[in-house]
């Protein structure tokens, strides 16, 4: 049986054609599976605080004292992470942690937190707990001293 030069070249096209085809979906099915495995890196975030000595009087005893904190992320210029709930923890007597209050933080990545009985100084600590984008960070510890006055 012959076969003429030009019926040979279509079929070699079909075949050709076929092979890429194959090819593609296989291509196509293994960057799929790639992109199934792909887990998002977090942000990471800096927690800083402070507080100032608190004044304690005779008429006032007791102290209230305000601690200032910023949630930012690291580059230049640092990004402020707004909206994200800040627990402030308190350090008792033995030593061991507990919440006391959290707030969320505003425009610029700051938080405020007013806490009282301080007039014999205490221990405090911001922490961000982490989320979807950003991952979690602590603050050093704040220690507020009393002063008489």
């Amino acid at each position: 049986m012959r076969v003429s030069k030009s019926l040979a070249a279509r079929f070699g096209a079909v075949v050709a054609t076929a092979a890429i085809a194959v090819g593609g979906v296989a291509a196509a099915t293994a960057t799929a599976g790639a992109t199934t495995t792909h887990h998002k890196v977090k942000t990471q975030t800096i927690l800083t605080g402070g507080a100032k000595p608190v004044h304690v009087t005779k008429r006032h005893p007791y102290g209230t004292a305000h601690i200032i904190g910023q949630l930012t992320t690291p580059g230049t210029p640092a990004g402020e992470v707004s909206g994200a709930r800040i627990n402030l923890w308190r350090e008792n007597a033995r030593g061991r942690w507990h919440l006391v209050r959290w707030e969320r933080t505003g425009r610029y990545g700051k938080v405020n937190f007013r806490v009282f009985h301080v007039g014999k100084g205490a221990t405090f600590q911001l922490r961000f707990a982490g989320n979807r984008n950003f991952a979690k960070s602590r603050s050093s510890v704040i220690v507020i001293s009393a002063v008489l006055s």
